[in-house]
């Protein structure tokens, strides 16, 4: 039997415990025993734009039922594509075998790219909206208890919260019926549209862009039609007028953070302003970030390390046009840019060789880790420099060099 009829024959609390891998007292504890300042820890993360983005992040229950949530809903979504392969077509955020990558691809080599952010994406799907889809919508047409116990596990303060990890299959189940709307909008205006997440995309070759989409107000300035403003507004979002933008083919153009005028590619000042940290990383053991000064330098190596990974994953890819990247005469080898490969190899050689926050230690295989991990946490009162008691738990003083596809390519 297939998930979503599994889903849709349920009946009440214990026939979806049991489909989440729970026992009903556990999800009873977790829904209705635990209070609510128990359910999450908020904490505030920095937006690109400025201000902050506050992150509500479930405890341990909580977070493991919205897991199995989010798995069963991604497992009905398989289903339903293998019988509708266009089904959840133009999104990209939030879904398996998509990234960003694959969003900005469609739109390269466009006369014009237009680029609308949607306001309070996630706040914008409240408690009523959650239960109201699963009860009502074709796909699923649940129980009403069980609709309203889904959208109890999902929402917080009556919304979806950033942070749980069934947000975003929900959200891009939700927001599907946007994109379905947007899709007839989009064929008739012969645009091409994408959605990652809050961020959607139009981008055409016509001569003129079409003005159900946008309306050129003054020089450069465009704003949203009329048409495309109602048919969102009706769908429950709200555009963000800062973040609405149109590039022309003589401009550089970008989508979800990628340059596309030619090929998906880094924005070049991006990869600059990396390079100029790592710089003085090295030099200093300190960096900062563009827009500070020396005065706000720090040795935290994570947001560091994080847009270096960026940088390389979108390198590393191959893009099948030989023209574009230059690759060998043999179309099947691809060579991918060797500076941004040296640079983030001369990070991991530093963060793990040069200013290692612990002893590392490099294991001949990953089963060795599990094996070395289990011994200090038996014997840490024995070797006190290798593991220490805290809280009642055993915290390892040394760390572990993790195989993965990336240190084996890059290191």
């Amino acid at each position: 039997m297939s998930s979503l009829t599994q889903l849709q024959r349920a009946k009440d609390l214990a026939d979806l415990a049991k489909l989440l891998g729970f026992t009903p007292k556990g999800v009873s504890f977790v829904l209705y025993k635990m209070g609510e300042t128990k359910k999450y820890r908020s904490f505030e993360i920095p937006k690109k734009s400025g201000g902050f983005r506050i992150i509500h992040a479930p405890e341990p229950q909580l977070a493991l039922l919205q897991r199995r949530l989010a798995k069963f809903l991604y497992d009905c979504v398989q289903e339903r594509k293998k019988k509708y392969p266009r089904f959840w077509f133009a999104s990209h955020g939030f879904h398996q075998g998509r990234t960003i990558v694959s969003n900005a691809e469609v739109h390269k080599r466009r006369r014009f790219v237009f680029n609308i952010d949607l306001e309070n994406f996630f706040g914008m799907i409240n408690f009523g909206r959650v239960r109201g889809f699963f009860l009502h919508d074709s796909m699923f047409v649940l129980e009403p208890k069980i609709a309203t116990i889904i959208a109890q596990i999902a929402c917080h303060e009556n919304v979806l919260p950033q942070g749980s990890p069934c947000s975003p299959v929900i959200s891009n189940l939700i927001g599907n019926i946007l994109d379905s709307r947007l899709l007839a909008l989009a064929r008739d205006a012969r645009c091409t549209y994408t959605r990652y997440a809050d961020d959607l995309t139009f981008s055409t070759n016509e001569k003129f862009f079409p003005t159900e989409i946008a309306v050129n107000v003054h020089g450069a300035d465009w704003q949203v039609a009329s048409k495309l403003k109602k048919t969102i507004e009706k769908t429950g979002f709200l555009i963000n007028p800062a973040k609405t933008r149109m590039s022309l083919r003589r401009s550089r153009q970008t989508v979800t953070g990628l340059v596309v005028n030619d090929k998906v590619n880094i924005n070049q000042d991006y990869y600059r302003t990396a390079r100029a940290m790592c710089h003085n990383l090295f030099h200093t053991g300190l960096y900062f970030k563009p827009g500070h000064g020396p005065a706000d330098a720090t040795d935290n190596l994570n947001p560091l390390e994080g847009t270096l990974s960026h940088i390389y994953f979108i390198k590393k890819r191959r893009d099948r046009c030989q023209r574009v990247n230059k690759l060998a005469e043999n179309a099947r080898e691809f060579y991918p840019p060797k500076a941004p490969e040296a640079l983030y190899r001369k990070f991991l050689f530093y963060k793990y060789f040069a200013a290692p926050a612990a002893p590392l230690l490099i294991t001949e295989g990953v089963s060795d880790i599990i094996y070395l991990q289990c011994a200090i946490r038996a014997l840490a009162q024995k070797f006190p420099l290798l593991g220490k008691e805290e809280a009642g738990k055993v915290k390892s003083l040394v760390r572990f060099l993790r195989p993965s596809s990336t240190s084996r390519d890059v290191l």
